[in-house]
């Protein structure tokens, strides 16, 4: 059973403690005297710290909620409390959960970069908070801390008045709205004092009057309060917050980059002339909040603004079209989203002229809108450049999915969906690492996934697991195995062996789980290579690999990442079983899906696929290996280079034929320029990696999605050349192996987590020239495109491969 937190009696006894930054059990193996020394507390009263001790999150705090019957609908609540300090602090912690999303202030200061503060998670099983130092705010006397509280998942009823709802039923929540906070004051001399949030915090409607995770916020400027989130504010007039049961949830720090600022892009197309106010185009389609500056109008004006992906006939089109208003007081407005953003490029606003154009109906003017990218905070660490303006602009729209989609989990896209469907957070993963530090990040995401998972040990297709769904969009294995794949992934990429502690009886419950439902030998069909392509069929579930097939093969390699997760672990007798089931998946397998006369492999059309899957995955005969990479490159051959796997089939296509020495293959494939490439989806002009290989724009398909994007990894670890050696973990041994195909030059850079390696070649004048950068304590080898083989000492190197201009590379 989990701890619970909150409802304490206000004259609750805390400990002190050594480290206000972490919550832990207080050791119940303190000595008597250690006991003695804990000052006797009240709420809001100095305790006196005890050197080892630490206090549990929101020891004097209660959860608190809006009065009965209030704020079921319309405006959101304003939260704030008056507090009082002899002496400016040493430290100053303000922590805070507040459920669905939050925005904290102190003495009138904004303390995050977005209102997006409380992390998506499985509600009722973790809620994260996070705690923001104030000691720069806190001053002696009066002071306030203030908080707005909006929706999100926690409860996400559907939003009416016609406004984009993802479908099916979503997550409820018997207190919609709830808050728990503390303030942490750390004195001078080391005692501590608690202000915690209780009956005496004070709770009114706010400006903000309409907020959904989906369908947008509202804001009516009439409402403000200045001042309200400062000291001295009369606040006679508001409501007592009431005393709320506390959520049976485990209660943890956040412990990975909250959502950041990243960028502002300023529109690039102001027009007109389309029947509307007007159509603002950006110059990149990403999640982002949007800014405006208003000026003019009536009090009471109303100014809608539409924000999507697709533009028609000069107006904006699609089927997840979001709208919101903002409603004017007849003063300058300067306003930005809080709670609320949105994947787009344009933005349709009517009710307002923008400025330097024509207002004869004297509307409020739009003098501004800027669109404020938004994602986690997690640093980059990876670069990649070519002398291909095809591979530059490919690394830039998968990089720009990539980071849409980085939220508090990885999203399907940032507009239509905002789940974490899990089939991308393994099959992206590598991408994501050469790209950003993503290790906190992967594991909040793995928490995640352990705490969906269902008793049974089933993995759903989407972590946390907030709607419903139907038949494979429910369960498909492809997508659960992120609870085997990506602990694995992550222990690979880092060598934290506490990644494979934390997550292996998930990893166990779900392949025992397929093997529940597995029948003669086969893990159940789901989906399948979702979005293959070349079949001449709408996209959607796979059309040329079976979907038994790519189930199976995807449980096999869950048994395989078994085998030697228990290995890492010294599970030794255990591996070997999971060796054995290993064994029998590869031979039901093959008595399906295997032709016993031909040795290839069933596939309805193109074996890309689910050939590279069986291969991938150890489920053939090693004689049989190169005849079936040789009918994939086949097929490859016949279709002019057309590549069809979908959002299961491609990275394992990659990384078959990179692993097989046919990257000058792959070359061919990802230069391609024509429909169904990336070449052609940047003919296109979009700026953000589409959901189809053919960038079908019929208003449904998703302009923003990363799942295809799997080529990164390969621009990175076969074009620069930077990869781990085969077995190596936690970058300890490396490979710097370029594959260079027709380019003249690339470079890359990434910040392992064994430090910073970099490679950067050029071909010129018949000498291929290789810079590379290796870090202290690494293992390196240069395998040159002669197949001269160099062994890299720590430091840097310049090595010159005399080999003609002409003469085709080594693989």
């Amino acid at each position: 059973m989990r701890p619970r937190t909150g409802n304490r009696p206000k004259n609750h006894c805390v400990s002190g403690e050594a480290a206000l930054s972490k919550s832990v059990l207080i050791s119940p193996f303190l000595s008597a005297l250690a006991l003695l020394s804990l000052a006797v507390c009240v709420l809001g009263v100095a305790e006196t710290a005890v050197a080892g001790a630490a206090v549990p999150a929101f020891s004097v705090a209660r959860w608190i909620a809006p009065p009965e019957g209030t704020f079921t609908n319309g405006p959101l609540p304003l939260i704030r409390k008056d507090f009082t300090v002899d002496e400016a602090p040493r430290k100053a912690t303000l922590r805070v959960i507040g459920l669905g999303d939050y925005d904290p202030r102190v003495n009138g200061t904004r303390l995050a970069e977005t209102g997006m503060n409380q992390p998506w998670s499985q509600y009722e099983e973790t809620l994260y908070y996070r705690d923001y130092d104030i000691t720069e705010l806190v001053q002696p006397g009066e002071n306030a801390v203030g908080i707005m509280l909006f929706n999100s998942f926690w409860d996400n009823h559907a939003p009416g008045d016609d406004r984009y709802y993802k479908i099916g039923p979503q997550r409820t929540a018997e207190e919609p709205l709830l808050l728990i906070a503390e303030i942490i004051l750390e004195s001078k001399d080391g005692t501590i004092q608690r202000i915690g949030s209780d009956e005496s915090w004070r709770i009114t409607p706010g400006p903000i009057v309409f907020s959904h995770i989906f369908a947008g916020e509202d804001y009516d400027a009439r409402r403000e309060l200045p001042g309200w989130d400062a000291p001295g504010f009369d606040d006679s007039a508001w409501s007592t917050v009431r005393v709320a049961e506390a959520p049976a949830s485990e209660l943890l720090p956040q412990h990975w980059p909250p959502i950041a600022e990243i960028k502002r892009y300023q529109p690039a197309v102001i027009d007109v002339e389309r029947g509307v106010d007007a159509v603002f185009e950006f110059p990149q389609n990403t999640a982002a909040q949007v800014h405006t500056r208003i000026t003019g109008g009536e009090p009471g004006s109303v100014i809608r603004f539409k924000g999507g992906e697709h533009v028609k006939d000069g107006r904006l089109h699609g089927h997840y079209i979001v709208w919101w208003e903002v409603t004017t007081d007849g003063n300058p407005i300067d306003h930005r989203w809080l709670s609320f953003y949105l994947g787009m490029q344009f933005v349709e606003v009517t009710g307002a002229a923008p400025a330097g154009h024509p207002n004869p109906q004297g509307l409020p003017v739009l003098e501004s809108m800027e669109l404020v990218q938004v994602r986690t905070g997690m640093d980059e660490v990876g670069s990649f450049t070519s002398s291909s303006e095809v591979y530059n602009g490919t690394h830039h729209i998968i990089d720009q999915a990539m980071q849409a989609n980085a939220h508090h989990v990885m999203t399907d896209c940032p507009h239509r969906e905002k789940l974490g469907w899990l089939e991308q957070t393994y099959l992206m993963a590598r991408s994501f690492q050469y790209r950003y530090d993503t290790a906190a990040w992967f594991n909040k995401i793995l928490r995640d996934i352990r705490d969906a998972q269902l008793p049974s040990g089933r993995v759903l297709t989407v972590a946390p697991s907030y709607p419903t769904f139907r038949e494979g969009f429910h369960y498909t294995v492809e997508w659960g195995a992120a609870a085997v794949i990506l602990p694995w992934r992550q222990y690979e990429w880092t060598g934290d062996l506490h990644v494979l502690r934390d997550n292996l009886d998930m990893m166990r419950q779900f392949t025992a789980d397929v093997g529940n439902e597995a029948r003669d030998g086969l893990a159940p069909a789901g989906l399948g290579d979702w979005y293959d392509y070349g079949h001449g069929n709408p996209p959607g579930p796979s059309h040329f690999t079976p979907q038994n097939l790519s189930a199976t093969a995807t449980w096999a390699l869950c048994a395989r990442i078994l085998e030697k997760t228990t290995a890492a672990l010294g599970l030794h007798a255990e591996s070997a079983e999971y060796r054995a089931l290993h064994a029998q998946i590869a031979a039901d397998f093959q008595r399906h899906f295997r032709n016993p006369e031909t040795g290839k492999i069933q596939h309805n059309g193109s074996p890309q696929a689910g050939t590279a899957m069986a291969l991938y995955a150890d489920l053939v005969p090693e004689e049989d290996r190169a005849m079936l990479v040789e009918e994939i490159i086949a097929d490859l051959e016949a279709r002019d280079g057309q590549q069809t796997p979908g959002d299961i089939g491609h990275v394992y296509f990659i990384r078959i034929l990179a692993a097989a020495g046919h990257s000058d293959i792959l070359h061919r494939v990802y230069a391609r320029e024509g429909t169904g490439s990336y070449g052609g989806i940047l003919a296109k002009g979009l700026t953000a990696m589409p959901e189809t290989w053919d960038a079908i724009m019929d208003g449904r398909q998703s302009l923003n999605h990363c799942m295809l994007g799997h080529v990164m990894e390969w621009f990175y670890g076969y074009v620069a050349g930077i990869r781990q050696a085969p077995g190596s973990i936690g970058w300890k041994e490396v490979l710097i192996a370029p594959n260079p195909g027709d380019l003249t030059h690339a470079e890359a850079e990434v910040m392992t987590p064994s430090g910073k390696i970099t490679s950067r070649w050029k071909r010129e004048d018949g000498r291929f020239t290789l810079h590379t950068e290796i870090p202290a304590g690494v293992s390196a080898t240069a395998i040159l495109p002669s197949g001269q083989q160099r062994t890299l000492s720590p430091g840097t190197h310049r090595i010159v491969d005399p080999i003609s201009a002409n003469e085709a590379p080594h693989q």
